[in-house]
């Protein structure tokens, strides 16, 4: 186990390789909640030799707007286990924002609900309506909802703050390609 979490901390801090944007695309279901976003930007996280995800970054207007809505989808190349992803993810949301323990456990049993096991072509995309709630379409299915408005700004910042670990793939979601 200790491990498996060294793998996954060294993920976060992996040097990215980057070459064509990948094609991540908007499922129907999505679209259909917000008609209006368009992709701003598109990128891939490996780690070592090992292709782990793509993602691409859906915004309403002509720029990521974190008060506006936007969508974040990501593409798995690789087989996490919903434990695997909830544990990664509550501990960079804690890095990045210093939840306090009670946070921690309400995002925790969020967490658990929108993650399902993943593999290989599987897809997770969630949907930031920002103010009212977050949405998580698994292969393009609604699979859950979190209705508490600090969910969204806190989850997201995993790749979209300034902080973010993985800052060649925020440069790339962003569409800034300079």
């Amino acid at each position: 186990m200790a491990k498996l979490l060294i793998f996954l901390w060294l993920l976060l801090l992996s040097p990215l390789a980057w070459a064509k944007p990948p094609q991540v695309s908007l499922p129907a279901a999505v679209k259909t909640a917000e008609p209006d976003l368009h992709l701003l930007g598109a990128g891939h996280l490996n780690w070592l030799f090992f292709n782990v995800y793509n993602a691409a970054l859906w915004v309403s207007g002509s720029d990521y707007t974190p008060t506006q809505p936007f969508a974040l989808g990501i593409d798995y190349e690789r087989s996490f286990s919903s434990h695997e992803l909830v544990k990664t993810s509550l501990k960079e949301m804690r890095r990045l924002d210093g939840l306090s323990p009670a946070q921690l456990t309400r995002f925790q049993t969020d967490l658990k609900n929108a993650f399902p096991d993943v593999k290989s072509g599987d897809q997770i995309v969630g949907l930031c309506v920002p103010g009212k709630y977050t949405a998580f379409y698994y292969n393009g299915i609604l699979h859950s909802k979190i209705n508490d408005p600090q969910f969204c700004p806190d989850f997201f910042a995993i790749w979209l703050s300034p902080r973010t670990q993985v800052q060649g793939l925020r440069k790339n979601l962003l569409g800034r390609h300079e």
